[in-house]
């Protein structure tokens, strides 16, 4: 087990990068999926001394995305821009995200004796979704991470790790931001189409 002082510092290390990455996609700016891809590879071993799987999991996507953002935000000959889905789409997301959140905490519970598994299962599946819409540039995933983020502050704050949970209080208002951001940014794109 590393000293506290060391996982202190890689938390709150983490914490700084995501309030970046987070700032610097909400601005539309292909460099903050890097320091998603770093502040994503802390939180794999931060989660996983905690016994919290899915999170550890989750994060372990945040790095695989944090490239694939990068590569497909890169990618200017293609970008069709900022996207909104119709509230069809959403109606059957979001069921579908409780059932397998629900299948993965039962999971979680189960095998792998894993800590407070319902609410590490809810925040992993509609992060899992939100950071998916968001590398798409779907507006309506910065509405699935309030949510997460939500039930993430109390989460994190049962484990100990008062530095994400305060982070999760600061991405409610970034997200919040986000959305006001690429709900205008779609409404001035479909005026000019």
């Amino acid at each position: 087990m590393l000293p506290s002082e060391v996982l202190s510092a890689l938390e709150w290390s983490a914490v700084v990068l995501n309030i970046g990455f987070t700032l610097a996609v909400a601005y539309g700016r292909r460099w903050g999926w890097a320091l998603g891809f770093v502040a994503g590879a802390i939180g794999v071993g931060l989660y996983a001394l905690k016994q919290t799987w899915a999170m550890s999991m989750l994060n372990g996507y945040y790095v695989a995305m944090a490239v694939y953002g990068w590569w497909s935000w890169g990618r200017q000959q293609e970008d069709r821009g900022f996207v909104r889905k119709p509230p069809r789409v959403h109606a059957a997301l979001v069921p579908g995200g409780l059932v397998l959140a629900a299948g993965m905490a039962w999971t979680l519970g189960r095998y792998l004796d894993g800590t407070f598994p319902q609410l590490d299962a809810f925040i992993t599946v509609f992060s899992l979704a939100a950071t998916w819409m968001m590398a798409r540039k779907w507006v309506e995933n910065w509405l699935y991470f309030i949510v997460a983020d939500a039930v993430a502050v109390y989460f994190n704050w049962r484990l100990g790790y008062n530095g994400y949970a305060l982070l999760n209080i600061v991405y409610l208002g970034l997200s919040a931001a986000g959305y006001v951001r690429w709900s205008r940014a779609y409404a001035r794109q479909a005026l000019s189409a």
